[in-house]
């Protein structure tokens, strides 16, 4: 059987020379030449990753959140208004609630003239609040229709106004309603939601068109508007126009 001269060992030795000294011998185990080359390194480098991450980690609490800058897309502002009129919306049904909720009123003598209009179940009264004033007031006279042109002004630009408009021309032809579907109501009542709708926050243009030219020399006009719960807001009652073709 063949015999290794020289057996793999646990050891390591280490002779060094140093003339005219006599050599020096180390013997050294191999399991602590693999601790200080190794495991002593990874050891190190753990720590200091330690250190390092605890560090960050206290710099990262104290740092104040980024702020992500909002982008608002067109389909978000649309969302937006949306969302406003539904609340818009929501608010309005309350009060209907609340209103239908409380016995109708008696007629009394100091209620506003409503000539041909059903008064509106608990309507209130918001003349004296003059939350919308009439400007521009102008007749447009042609051949077989009248005209009459003014503008809605809200004393609350800061929110939106809703309602109906109602106008009424008195003349020798009798009495005369716009819109003109509200003239097949005249005899039984005209309810104030058949008049022109409207939803304005600053000012709003109006033209009341008249389609039967009125008999006479002149004629008057009278306007009536009531916002979304039917509570009445205005009543205008013109000058009287003259008629016919200038002169």
């Amino acid at each position: 059987m063949k015999e290794f001269i020289q057996n793999t060992g646990n050891d390591v030795s280490i002779v060094i020379y140093d003339a005219p000294l006599p050599p020096k011998y180390f013997r050294l185990s191999k399991r602590f030449i693999r601790t200080l080359f190794v495991t002593v390194p990874l050891l190190v480098i753990v720590l200091l990753t330690g250190f390092f991450l605890w560090g960050l980690g206290n710099r990262l609490k104290d740092a104040p959140a980024p702020t992500i800058p909002e982008v608002i897309t067109e389909s978000d502002s649309k969302l937006t208004a949306l969302e406003s009129e539904i609340k818009a919306l929501q608010d309005s049904n309350k009060e209907l609630v609340e209103k239908l909720s409380v016995a109708p009123a008696v007629a009394m003598a100091e209620d506003p003239y409503l000539m041909a209009i059903k008064k509106p179940y608990g309507m209130q009264n918001f003349l004296a609040q003059n939350k919308i004033t009439l400007d521009q007031l102008a007749l447009v006279q042609n051949e077989n229709k009248v005209n009459l042109k003014f503008q809605l002004i809200s004393s609350s630009p800061e929110s939106k106004v809703t309602g109906h408009i109602l106008v009424f021309m008195l003349s020798n032809s009798g009495l005369m309603a716009y819109p003109k579907e509200a003239n097949n109501s005249l005899g039984q009542g005209i309810k104030y939601s058949m008049g022109e709708p409207f939803s304005f926050s600053r000012l709003r243009p109006t033209n009341a068109e008249f389609l039967l030219l009125p008999t006479g020399d002149s004629a008057k006009f009278i306007i009536y508007i009531f916002n979304r719960e039917g509570d009445l807001l205005l009543i205008k009652e013109t000058e009287s126009f003259k008629l016919g073709p200038p002169k």
